[in-house]
């Protein structure tokens, strides 16, 4: 099975030894569908785990995801093929 990133986003931080104009976090997201111009895109982060200690891996961690409207669900319902309950047994 293939790993699905959409809609991941990963942050690495600024290393000791970087330039202080450095930014403090830098990374990049899996856009989860086409995303246009000006369109406002809701990021939520969490410090990334990293029980080996790992100098490479990310800092922070999160998810993107539309922007949310109240009342609606902030996903969309899968949607599923019709069933065809005829069972040639």
């Amino acid at each position: 099975m293939e790993y699905d990133n959409k809609g991941q986003i990963a942050l690495w931080g600024k290393r000791d030894d970087a330039s202080p104009n450095a930014p403090v976090a830098k990374g990049h997201f899996f856009a989860h569908r086409d995303i246009k111009a000006g369109e406002q895109i809701e990021v939520a982060l969490w410090t990334a785990e990293n029980p080996n200690n790992n100098p490479n891996a990310p800092r922070m961690k999160g998810k993107i995801s539309d922007k949310y409207e109240a009342g609606q669900p902030s996903q969309p319902a899968p949607s599923f093929a019709p069933v065809d309950d005829d069972i040639p047994f």
